[in-house]
């Protein structure tokens, strides 16, 4: 019985058995891969401190990445028929 057990939780973790991504989760993931390396970079320091808990301000070259990473958001909801983020946030009710 453990054997199967086993073999079902395998199974459950395969890529053909997950639902597919939302469409915000497309706009996000697409929006991802336009960032250049060092604005990643930068996302990934600011959700570390994030969920280390550490409350600090931020800085004018996070502010830049931010504000860029918005831009490139707002791009590909519209070019995947949404007027803006926004509205794919509120339908895809993020």
């Amino acid at each position: 019985m453990l054997n199967v057990q086993r073999r079902l939780r395998a199974l459950e973790r395969l890529p053909q058995y997950q639902p597919p991504p939302s469409r915000l989760h497309e706009i996000e993931d697409l929006a991802l891969r336009q960032v250049s390396d060092e604005d990643l970079a930068v996302m990934v320091i600011m959700a570390t401190h994030r969920e280390a808990g550490k409350d600090r301000p931020i800085t004018e070259r996070e502010s830049e990445v931010l504000a860029a990473h918005d831009a490139v958001r707002e791009k590909v909801a519209q070019r995947m028929g949404f007027a803006s983020f926004a509205e794919a946030e509120r339908i895809g009710g993020r």
